[in-house]
């Protein structure tokens, strides 16, 4: 069985203050060539497929064509799991047409309910050639463990404990199934933040990204991979059976700094094979930090260069500039940025007497996000302080993802 796995598609984006559409079309043509060309039977997206829960109709439209082209490819199975950035009522609309392409959605999940997420992937025969056990986001509202004074003693954590509830029944439908099937592989979908290194106990409870994350130890090892979503960083947990592809595009300035990828994963009784598929660069996001003038000057040129290498695709450009000189860096870009390249541009200075990095001038009207300001801050403390390493970053982000979308949750 070869099967697709990608995850936090955040259809509806924007960054820089510009909506992402026509890259967003190109990455999805894109996809629907690798699931024809490489003869996928299955393709997995492990939620986030919307970048809020109201994502509008430009964003619904495309995804609404991806499903209805992919049939053409031969993929004969498609598994969406919600995100925590989708919003349930959206997706449940969505039902008549997923129906009408085979599509199998998993918007909820409880430990009384985790026999709904077991999809079996068949072959052309009709018999089962392996299980996917599709586990959704699992929100806090929706895991109500109540703790005993036992585990109120160790200091547990409600909501870790209550995914472990629904991962350890998933985990028994799994186990149940492959006695029946002896043979097939068994996958599983989930949503959430895995700790770096296995953790056991109260030592479940650290806070490093989505709301709380978990150990390696809670997908069971009837699991023979698990393909997972969230963190936007593609990398293996624990360097074996939990993958997380990562986000195809950046979904902030930061996040173009590393390849992305989708995940090839040929899975037989035998064991698992995994390769990855590079998404190609369809708009060029970079951030340019000059300290002199001198080195302003060669920017035009670098920025050139960059282009090239990517084969003429638009450039939105982040400048922060440290130096002396220039009195006007907005005047300055407008004057001396090639604008034939440069689609979009947001420019910051770091004066003398200034006590932030991120005091932003901004081009046009647009004022920043909240996204775009938290990475700011971010950009600010790793430049003013101890550097951040990637991991760090990528939990923070999850964490500032996951509070920021609970305050939406409140507010609406």
């Amino acid at each position: 069985m070869r099967i697709l796995h990608t995850s936090d598609w955040h259809l509806g984006d924007r960054l820089l203050g510009e909506a992402r559409h026509g890259e967003f079309r190109a990455f999805l043509d894109w996809l629907l060539e690798q699931m024809q060309q490489h003869a996928v039977d299955a393709l997995l997206v492990s939620g986030d497929l919307f970048d809020t829960r109201d994502p509008g109709a430009p964003a619904l439209e495309m995804f609404n064509d991806f499903l209805s082209r992919a049939d053409s490819t031969g993929c004969r199975h498609i598994i969406l799991t919600a995100g925590n950035h989708d919003g349930v009522p959206v997706l449940d609309a969505a039902s008549p047409l997923l129906q009408r392409y085979h599509v199998q959605l998993v918007n909820r999940l409880s430990a009384d309910t985790a026999g709904e997420c077991l999809v079996p992937l068949c072959g052309r025969d009709g018999e089962p050639q392996a299980l996917v056990c599709a586990v959704p986001y699992l929100r806090p509202s929706d895991m109500s463990r109540q703790l005993s004074e036992e585990e109120l003693g160790a200091g547990d954590n409600a909501y870790i404990l209550g995914v472990q509830d629904v991962l350890d029944a998933v985990a028994q439908y799994a186990e149940a199934w492959r006695a029946e099937h002896p043979g097939c592989p068994v996958l599983a979908m989930a949503h959430l933040t895995v700790c770096g290194a296995a953790k056991s106990g109260s030592e479940l409870d650290i806070i490093v990204g989505g709301l709380e994350a978990i150990g390696q130890e809670a997908f069971a090892e009837v699991f023979d991979y698990v393909a997972l979503g969230h963190i936007h960083k593609g990398y293996s947990p624990d360097g074996g059976r939990l993958h997380y592809c990562g986000s195809p595009l950046p979904m902030s300035i930061d996040e173009a700094a590393y390849a992305h990828h989708v995940l090839l994963v040929d899975a037989t009784g035998a064991g698992v094979q995994v390769q990855k598929l590079p998404v190609p660069v369809f708009t060029c996001y970079t951030r340019e930090v000059c300290h002199t003038k001198e080195e302003l000057d060669t920017l035009p040129g670098r920025l050139q260069e960059l282009a090239e290498r990517h084969g003429g695709v638009p450039i939105y450009l982040e400048l922060h500039y440290h130096g002396s000189g220039v009195e006007d860096l907005q005047s300055w870009a407008a004057a001396h940025l090639p604008q034939e390249l440069v689609a979009r541009y947001r420019v910051s200075m770091w004066r003398e007497g200034d006590r932030e990095l991120d005091n932003l001038e901004l081009s046009g009207s647009c004022l920043p996000t909240v996204e775009e300001m938290f990475e700011h801050k971010l950009a600010a403390y790793s430049q003013a302080g101890e550097p951040l390493s990637d991991e760090e970053k990528e939990c923070l982000r999850g964490l500032f993802a996951s509070v920021y979308q609970e305050a939406l949750d409140h507010e609406n």
